[in-house]
């Protein structure tokens, strides 16, 4: 029995109009609504399979990203140490924020590939 389905697929409807009108992205925490089984089969019967796949292998927290059917629609799972789904997304958004690179991380990035290049000109001298 179908009991939320269409409300989240809805939603979808209209953060994809968001996203694409204003540029707005938009998540809904899949696994913090009441679902039926039939729900979660209808919402992934009407998304579709898409074409990308998004793994991020991390020791703490592992994650997936999938790109559905409809571009712009992504479903996300993050996972515990033993590899247990303990979040679940769908993210309305050209990519999803959590797999791009941090601003942090391009900052270590920065400093990292200073060190590296400096290694490699002493080395070349």
């Amino acid at each position: 029995m179908l009991m939320n389905a269409p409300a989240i697929l809805n939603e979808i409807l209209q953060a994809l109009k968001d996203l694409y009108q204003k540029g707005e992205e938009h998540i809904i925490y899949i696994n913090k609504i009441p679902l039926t089984e039939e729900d979660r089969l209808a919402i992934l019967d009407v998304l579709g399979e898409g074409q990308v796949k998004i793994r991020l292998e991390s020791k703490t927290q592992p994650a997936e990203w999938r790109e559905t059917g409809v571009y712009g629609v992504w479903i996300g799972v993050f996972f515990d140490r033993d590899n247990k789904p303990i979040l679940e997304t769908i993210e309305i958004t050209t990519f999803p924020r959590m797999a791009s690179s941090q601003r942090e991380d391009i900052e270590e990035s920065i400093r990292l590939l200073e060190e590296r290049l400096k290694v490699l000109l002493q080395r070349d001298a």
